[in-house]
């Protein structure tokens, strides 16, 4: 679980990523990402209901903010990941290594 320090909450910020920050797609989510000044990483997670109904988008937003908590440390940017419908279907090996690659091709860095 990410602490409230590592996470986004307003939606100002959502915003503001999404529209100024590098976007990088891939074919289980959709990564944004804004260099950051405040030392560490912050993130977003979306699953909009084209996802699934509640529990397979809680399912997907808890795997994805475990992912989130790994590579935390890893960067300084504000990253809003945005899953994809067919995230639902992927297993959790898949949406790991998609999500690593993802992250790994923005031109965020340290």
């Amino acid at each position: 679980m990410l602490d409230r320090a590592h996470r986004l909450a307003l939606p100002t910020d959502f915003r503001r990523i999404t529209r100024r920050g590098t976007k990088q797609t891939s074919s289980l989510v959709v990564a944004y990402a804004l260099a950051s000044d405040r030392g560490l990483s912050r993130f977003g997670i979306v699953t909009s209901k084209a996802v699934g109904n509640a529990p397979t988008r809680n399912r997907v937003r808890r795997q994805l903010r475990a992912i989130a908590w790994e590579v935390k440390d890893a960067r300084s940017a504000d990253i809003v990941i945005r899953a994809l419908p067919a995230a639902a279907a992927a297993s959790w090996d898949e949406l790991h290594s998609d999500v690593l690659k993802t992250l790994e091709k923005l031109k965020v860095h340290a």
